[in-house]
């Protein structure tokens, strides 16, 4: 356990570096995890809760922001540390709990809700298998792991939970905080339900997923927004802009729960987002596309069925979308190479302090995270690409408003020496548009210095993005350059785009190589000082670059990668789930041999270059075996190569100890291998 910190605490204490001895101080900064992971800020305003990392435990600090002062230090009762948490009132907070397990090095979600007063007193566990109290039937059984589905915020007493159960039916109950008791709420027509409130806490909506189709499902709470509030034909005599909401007297019956009316569907791979209720109109805010490449923000009055387009941006999909305390919808994000915000007509107090949030930091990302019950006080974290995060204090209850830093995100990096992240768009060999970032070395010109090409993850709808990467970082600072590339088949730039990599997960390589040209051509790189290095997918396609363009790269690093595409059929915990097998026969397609064609292992004859492989132990989503069966592969035909395998990590890895040494032996690497 970590002592207690002493009673006095100043808030700029929150922004100390530490420092570091070592073999390469450098490393080991960017190796080390961030801080402080959330600030929140009391309803009355008063006090802050700082959620950070004190000797490698996550811990959770009460510090009242008049005088300094800490106020409680809270930790788990029982073993494991703080994941999350709320304020529930100025008296008592809700904690979610994360544990390691003795063959791990990964925090893992235990699904422990646990309620305590600031000062650590009147303490309870909610939920999960230590839940205090118990249940005569198994349906209702709180020692089961839940999360938090509504704060119900008008209700210091109670919060909206759902349970974890292994049908995927997660129902939602209604759990008091100072007793534990447990009502069951509703039951859910779909698997994987996202329930939807309105400003009340009253429960309006579900979405989730059909255990039959996989099709993306919404359905509407009757109980609050009764059956004869939905029109049963609305697009009779409307024009097109109408949307068929189904009643009950449609023929199509979706289920026979009498809680649920249901209301639309589409396909899994479309993009079906519920946001909100907008009490106002009486609609239901959604993200979808609805027959368009790119997905576009919709209001659909329940009452007559009209639908209404908000905003759909003309290059990308929309990002996030932000509504105020009525459900309405005040802007939404986009990342057309640099983030964006778009402001809609209206005024909110939301809208307000944003505005003027981002007007003192202009050409940043701004995270609003809570305000006080009186709006007149609130918390943010601003961050760029060269600014990992700074959170702040805005108060606005004198005519002055005031901004007071709190703390910063990631105090181990040095935030005055980091590069930009400059994004770009090229032609392809083919005449498609695509896109990517450039992060320059800090040591000396880009022309004469290295290039990593870093392939991301996914890869099918998945996407780099502008803002603070540790890792594009890290390998700038020592002297390289870094190629991000959002080859086709990533997310945010439409249907057509992120679907072309399906059954063809090498052809799209041929994006990087397009990419790498059009960067030489302009003379901001040199393509034949390059290695490529990736991750998961990333990690298959740094191997089959190599493989493919020999030419081109030095050497290759693979970083839990993917080597035999037959094999995902067969193991890992994507074919085990359930559908997993449909999915990855239409990301991958049906055809065995193709398969073949496109994996590493079965190409392996045609890896020249030099090669390093990294791979944790414990990973199911690329299991180590097929990295241990590809090493063997290589070791078979007399390929040397260079392997770095790691007891207790997973897909990923969490302790820092292994994360400096892992990135010691890659800074190596590509220092032995490039120019």
């Amino acid at each position: 356990m970590v002592n207690f910190l002493t009673k006095k605490i100043v808030l700029i204490a929150l922004f100390l570096n530490i420092a570091y001895l070592g073999a390469n101080e450098n490393i080991k900064n960017f190796s080390m995890l961030p801080d402080i992971l959330d600030i929140q800020i009391s309803p009355n305003g008063k006090m802050i809760g700082v959620h950070r990392k004190v000797d490698d435990e996550l811990i959770v600090s009460i510090i009242d922001l008049a005088s300094k002062e800490l106020i409680f230090n809270h930790r788990f009762v029982k073993k494991g540390e703080i994941g999350d948490f709320w304020w529930l009132s100025d008296e008592r907070l809700l904690l979610s709990k994360v544990t390691k397990f003795a063959t791990r090095n990964s925090r893992f979600p235990t699904g422990e809700l646990y309620a305590v007063n600031i000062d650590g007193k009147k303490s309870i566990m909610l939920t999960g298998r230590q839940a205090k109290r118990s249940s005569d039937t198994v349906k209702d059984d709180p020692k089961q792991p839940a999360f938090v589905a509504n704060m119900l915020e008008d209700d210091d007493e109670h919060i909206m939970v759902q349970f974890y159960t292994s049908d995927g039916f997660w129902k939602l109950y209604k759990v008091n905080v100072y007793d534990g008791k447990l009502e069951r709420f509703v039951s859910p027509p779909v698997k994987n339900p996202f329930y939807a409130f309105d400003n009340n806490g009253d429960l309006v909506a579900v979405r989730g997923i059909d255990p039959d189709t996989f099709s993306l499902e919404i359905y509407i709470y009757n109980k609050n927004l009764p059956a004869e509030y939905l029109v049963s034909s609305p697009c009779d005599g409307q024009e097109v802009d109408c949307i068929e909401v189904i009643g009950n007297k449609s023929s199509v019956k979706k289920t026979t729960n009498p809680d649920w009316t249901f209301w639309k569907s589409t396909p899994w791979d479309d993009r079906l987002q519920l946001i909100s209720y907008d009490n106002e109109s009486k609609s239901l805010v959604t993200v979808e596309n609805l027959g368009n490449d790119l997905s576009g923000i919709y209001r659909t009055e329940l009452t007559t069925g009209k639908r209404k387009l908000i905003y759909r941006h003309d290059r990308v999909d929309v990002g996030s979308v932000l509504t105020d305390d009525n459900g309405k919808v005040y802007a939404a994000s986009f990342m057309d190479g640099y983030p964006s915000l778009v402001f809609f007509k209206g005024e909110s107090e939301q809208k307000k302090r944003l505005k003027m949030v981002k007007d003192m930091f202009p050409g940043s990302m701004i995270s609003a995270l809570g305000t006080s019950d009186d709006e007149s006080k609130g918390v943010y974290r601003v961050s760029s690409d060269t600014n990992p995060g700074i959170y702040y204090l805005l108060d606005t209850s004198s005519e002055s408003p005031q901004i007071t830093p709190l703390g910063q995100y990631w105090r181990s990096i040095d935030y005055s020496n980091l590069a930009t992240m400059d994004p770009f768009e090229f032609t392809t060999r083919d005449g498609a548009t695509v896109f990517g970032y450039i992060t320059k070395s800090r040591i000396g010109d880009s022309s004469n210095s290295p290039t990593i090409v870093h392939p991301h993850g996914g890869p099918e709808g998945v996407r780099d993005r502008w803002g603070f990467d540790h890792r594009s970082q890290m390998l700038a600072s020592e002297g390289f350059n870094v190629l991000q590339i959002n080859f086709r088949g990533s997310g945010g730039y439409g249907l057509s785009y992120e679907r072309f990599i399906r059954g063809n997960w090498d052809g799209v390589l041929t994006d990087l190589f397009d990419g790498m040209d059009y960067l030489h051509e302009k003379g901001v790189i040199d393509k034949y000082n390059s290695c490529v290095y990736g991750g998961s997918y990333g990690g298959y396609a740094a191997t089959q670059s190599a493989i493919m363009r020999p030419d081109l790269f030095k050497c290759s690093v693979s970083d839990v990668g993917v080597y035999n595409l037959v094999n995902l059929f067969k193991v890992g915990d994507i074919q085990d789930s359930r559908g997993g097998q449909a999915q990855l026969a239409i990301r991958l397609g049906d055809d065995e041999e193709r398969h073949k064609e496109m994996s590493p292992h079965y190409n392996a004859e045609k890896l020249k270059v030099p090669f390093f492989m990294i791979h944790g132990e414990k990973d199911i989503r690329a299991p180590y075996e097929g990295a241990v069966k590809f090493s063997d592969k290589l070791n078979s035909i007399g390929f040397d190569h260079k392997t770095l395998f790691i007891a207790k990590e997973g897909h990923g890895y969490s302790d820092e100890n292994v994360r400096y040494e892992s990135n010691m032996e890659l800074i190596s690497f590509f220092k032995e291998h490039l120019n």
